[in-house]
């Protein structure tokens, strides 16, 4: 079980440092927004996207596997909107035989001054996170390249649906209210 913490916690930290780098590295400029919000299936878990925003490709990912003294599977898309300047991330992480527990998510809260939260009835805890604790993050692993953020905070939600942890990112905390299907 300690193990499995271990694993949360880092692709947590990771994650974070790509959903501040997403706020400005998503810049492909033939994309559009849709005019009307969007359901999407990512890790088999169903999200609603606002209108005007459109995925990014760069950002999915499918079943990729990863290693941090467990074993984890990630699913994981990207969203921006037309202006460039709001991003939505969602990641669902697959321990296979463990399964995140409220005692794990607890856990990964307190080591990342999360609270309580209830998002459409669904039972996590909220963060946020400034730009300038994400650069830091980011210039100790040099994992982006974050020079353009342009979001001042980043909001995380993380939430157990099915076993898996549940990860959602944005750069305004209304739209984790948005995409969090209840």
């Amino acid at each position: 079980m300690k193990i499995n913490r271990i694993a949360i916690i880092a692709v947590l930290a990771i994650l974070t440092v790509v959903l501040a780098g997403s706020a400005s590295a998503f810049d492909l400029g033939f994309l559009t927004g849709d005019d009307a919000a969007q359901d999407v299936n990512i890790g088999g878990i169903d999200f609603t996207i606002p209108a005007g925003f459109t995925e990014n490709e760069d950002y999915k990912m499918e079943n990729e596997s990863g290693s941090s003294g467990t074993d984890f599977y990630m699913n994981a898309a990207g969203f921006e909107d037309d202006s460039k300047k709001n991003a939505i991330y969602i990641m669902v992480a697959d321990y296979g035989q463990y399964n995140v527990t409220d005692e794990v998510l607890a856990y990964v809260a307190d080591s990342e001054d999360a609270v309580k939260k209830t998002i459409n009835g669904h039972n996590g805890y909220f963060m946020e996170t400034t730009n300038a604790q994400a650069s830091e993050v980011n210039d100790q692993t040099d994992i982006l390249n974050m020079d353009n953020i342009t979001s001042d905070k980043v909001y995380m939600f993380i939430y157990e649906e099915n076993g898996d942890l549940v990860y959602i990112g944005a750069t305004d905390e209304s739209y984790l209210n948005e995409v969090v299907k209840e």
